[in-house]
């Protein structure tokens, strides 16, 4: 039961601190949009949309410190701290995921209503 309550405290402190990680992500979330527009001339449009939702997922992707605080994973990794490779992956995949879901749900309510 310790282990799923864990699970809940992580999942909640991620969801509020969502928007805190949107802001850090921000500069891949624009280097997503460029390349996108730019890989319109070589890359079908799903290799293009996961690619660029990878890429945001890069600087989005959490990481907690000693007071569970989420960060992204590039801020651990500039300051010099050890992240776990599996729990990195783990994490960017969990974040690649969901970032895919939410731009596909906004763009389908963005074309279906004009």
């Amino acid at each position: 039961m310790d282990s799923l309550q864990t699970f809940f405290v992580y999942a909640v402190i991620t969801i509020l601190m969502a928007p805190l990680l949107v802001v850090y992500g921000l500069p891949f979330i624009v280097a997503a949009k460029v390349f996108d527009h730019f890989a319109q001339l070589w890359l079908k449009d799903s290799t293009r949309f996961l690619a660029s939702c990878g890429i945001a997922a890069l600087g989005i992707a959490p990481a907690y410190d000693i007071y569970r605080a989420p960060l992204p994973i590039y801020t651990h990794l500039i300051a010099g701290d050890s992240v776990g490779v599996g729990y990195m992956l783990a994490s960017f995949l969990v974040t690649w995921l969901v970032v895919a879901l939410q731009v596909r749900q906004i763009t389908r309510r963005l074309c279906r209503n004009p």
